[in-house]
């Protein structure tokens, strides 16, 4: 016993809140909105149509015009319009790939800013460096000036 056609335009997803969007129906169907009637009032759809709406209903495939050229054929292989064969293991390898692929990209982007923050590091080491040779020149002026003082406060004293 066939399913009621109704039921599978309302599993397919052309039924909204018990409202039949016939023009969608009748695109993804390829017929006149007559014959799509015909086939609800007598609830006798063409063998195709039905295998549409069940293919549909299961994910099996998609009228989308980005897959315009795609099929599966038999033996289970995507082909696409340039006649490329794919696996499923390898379509579904693919999200591997992505996925290694995004936390590569992350990895890089941590890594290059480690090396910026490193390379500011060097900047402020440099800038450190030079303000200690800084410090150790005014210190050395420093001792030289104190000596300079106490060799002046010597001579004040042996002269007195």
């Amino acid at each position: 016993m066939m399913t009621d056609f109704k039921e599978l335009l309302f599993r397919a997803g052309f039924m909204n809140f018990g409202k039949l969007n016939r023009k969608q129906v009748c695109e993804f169907l390829m017929v006149k909105e007559r014959t799509l009637e015909r086939w609800i009032s007598k609830n006798k759809p063409c063998p195709r149509a039905v295998r549409l709406l069940e293919m549909r209903i299961n994910g099996s495939v998609s009228n989308h015009k980005s897959w315009a050229g795609f099929f599966i054929c038999r033996d289970g292989y995507l082909w696409t319009p340039r006649g490329a064969r794919y696996e499923p293991d390898y379509i579904n390898k693919i999200d591997i790939l992505q996925r290694t692929s995004r936390y590569h990209e992350a990895h890089t982007a941590s890594l290059q800013a480690e090396i910026d923050h490193l390379k500011e590091l060097v900047v402020a080491r440099d800038k450190l460096k030079e303000m200690g040779r800084d410090l150790i020149e005014m210190s050395d002026r420093f001792r030289f000036k104190d000596a300079m003082l106490r060799f002046e406060q010597q001579k004040k004293d042996k002269s007195a």
